[in-house]
Formats: C-alpha cells, sequence, structure tokens
C-alpha cells in the first residue's frame, strides 16, 4: 500500500500508519523479548531473531548492552542506566546536572523524543563503538571487527528496505518525508513506552552508591518501576499487545528471563503478595495518568534544584 501501489494518498497514509504500528510492536513484543533470550526455548534461536533489532536500525549487541545490562542491572541510577542519560539535553534525575533551557522540558522533549530512532540509526551506535563506551560506562565487551561489521551490516540492511526499495518506486522526497514522519513517530512511541515505567514521579532516583544486587535487588526494582493499569479491558488489550507487555515492567524487571505473555498473571498474584506483606506496589491507574506523572516528573527536574543559586 505505501511502497508500490498508486493508490489515494488517504490509502498510503493507513500503510504507513500500519508500518509504524507494526515497527513498535516488533521491537516491543519479539526484538525486546529476543534480546533477554525468553522469545525461544532455544537460545540460538534468541540470537538469531535479536538482529531483527538490527533490522529495524539499531544494534542488537549495543542494545543488549544498554538494555540488559546497565538498565536492569542499574534502573535509575544517574550515570550507569543510560536509559536516563539524555544530558544535556533533557535532566531526567535528581542526581543529574541542571541547565537553565532544562526549564522548557516538559514541553520540547515530547517532540524530541521522536527522534531517538535516528540518533540511533547515525550517531549513539557510532559513538558507542568509537568511544569503547555508553555514557559513563565502558562497554565490558571488546569492540571487534566482527561487531563493528555487525552494526554496519544491520544499519545498511535497514536503509536498504526503508529506503532504498521505496526509491526505486517513488520520488527522492516523498521517501524522506515518509521515512521522516514513520521513524519519527515510531521513535516517539518507543521512547513513551519505557519512560513511562521509570521517568515518572513515583519512581524513585537511588544514587549510585545504592544497594541493588542480591537481596536488595527486589527492593531496588519496586522503587525504581510502575506498572500500567487498564480499566477498559478491550483497550488494555490491545495497548498490552502494542507495547509488548511492557504495561508490566515491574513483572519484567524481577523476571526479566519470562516471556510477557505470562505477565498479567504473574501480576495478578504478585501483586496479592504485596498487598499481603505491606509492600509498595507502584501502579498507574491508566495510561493517561502514566502519561501525566511523566509530564510532572519533566517538570519538576526542570525546576533549579534548591541551593544552586538560580531563580
Amino acid at each position: 500500500m505505501l511502497v508500490l501501489s498508486d493508490l489515494a494518498l488517504p490509502i498510503r497514509l493507513a500503510g504507513a500508519l500500519g508500518l509504524v504500528l507494526t515497527v513498535v510492536a516488533v521491537a516491543t513484543g519479539i526484538v525486546h523479548d529476543a534480546n533477554h533470550g525468553v522469545f525461544f526455548r532455544r537460545q540460538t534461536l534468541n540470537r538469531g531473531l535479536s538482529y531483527s533489532a538490527d533490522v529495524l536500525g539499531t544494534s542488537s549487541w549495543l542494545w543488549r548492552i544498554q538494555h540488559n545490562t546497565l538498565h536492569h542491572g542499574n534502573t535509575n541510577v544517574a550515570g550507569f542506566d543510560e536509559d536516563i542519560g539524555l544530558a544535556p539535553l533533557a535532566r531526567l534525575a535528581p542526581q543529574q546536572t541542571w541547565h537553565r533551557w532544562h526549564q522548557g522540558q516538559h514541553l520540547y522533549l515530547w517532540p524530541l523524543y521522536g527522534f531517538m530512532g535516528l540518533k540511533n540509526l547515525f550517531v549513539s551506535d557510532v559513538v558507542a563503538l568509537a568511544t569503547g563506551k555508553m555514557g559513563e560506562q565502558p562497554l565490558r565487551h571488546r569492540v571487534t571487527t566482527a561487531v563493528v561489521v555487525q552494526v554496519a551490516a544491520g544499519k545498511l540492511v535497514h536503509l536498504g528496505w526503508a529506503v532504498v526499495v521505496p526509491l526505486l518506486f517513488n520520488p527522492w522526497w516523498a521517501v524522506l518525508a515518509v521515512y521522516l514522519a514513520c521513524s519519527w513517530a515510531t521513535g516517539l512511541l518507543l521512547a513513551v513506552t519505557f519512560q513511562l515505567a521509570h521517568c515518572v514521579d513515583r519512581a524513585e532516583f537511588p544514587g549510585p552508591d545504592s544497594a541493588r544486587r542480591g537481596p536488595a535487588f527486589a527492593s531496588h526494582q519496586l522503587r525504581t518501576t510502575c506498572d500500567i493499569d487498564s480499566p477498559m479491558p478491550v483497550a488494555g488489550r490491545i495497548y498490552r499487545w502494542l507495547v509488548g507487555g511492557l504495561d508490566h515492567q515491574i513483572e519484567h524487571h524481577l523476571a526479566p528471563r519470562l516471556p510477557h505473555t505470562v505477565y498479567p498473571a504473574l501480576a495478578r498474584r504478585f501483586r496479592r503478595q504485596c498487598q499481603l506483606n505491606g509492600i509498595t506496589y507502584r501502579v498507574h491507574p491508566g495510561v493517561w495518568a502514566a502519561l501525566c506523572s511523566h509530564g510532572r516528573w519533566l517538570r519538576a527536574m526542570g525546576r533549579a534544584p534548591v541551593g544552586s543559586g538560580h531563580l
């Protein structure tokens, strides 16, 4: 509909919308599970399917380092969790440096989320390979020639199906416009999906010296992660499908080696046990409430810290 046809513009736009939703669903429901090693029972199949991330324009090799290791092991810890490392563009944690322009981040950051995909495609992955670091943390895996070739090949495959093939059938300006629009919409949906679980005013942001290993692991995840409820069963199921079960982020962080399809049943049991034992379980009553919570947190982090000397 979008690339090969000569249909009316509204129909082709519907094709573009379908592409965006499909890419988001693949990223959350397939890429995410495969890179955690839980889509298949056999790890060789998971590793093969994880390359779908490269097809979508990001590196599965770097993604496993950033997400599986840094984010899951150091959730909401500034300087370690690179998912909250958007400096100097944004300030997402109290420990991060404040700049005057952060006062408007609750307004300007939402549209900028859409460019995260392009940032990963052309900038972030290249910088990580060139410097051997991801944010402040050194890569714990050696950047070999094979790794560089893999990352580069994935980006070429992505540009091949997303740009080169459409150029064979459509004018360059239309291909550029549609690619940028679809990339922006996909980036926005994916960025917000993950931000609603952690960068909200209901979550905590422990310091770098906080205990988060061994016996402290579960309590750290409960302090830094929020689930999302949906009072509308049908809408909730559609949302859960689109985000690959990531409305149950607490369960995912506590048991990342379980597939997302079991999270709803796991959540019902776990919430009941937390309630019986007086353990705080953070959950948004709906998607809109989660969006508002993220907006409030952006505004709070945009204010000058007390004692900074700025008004």
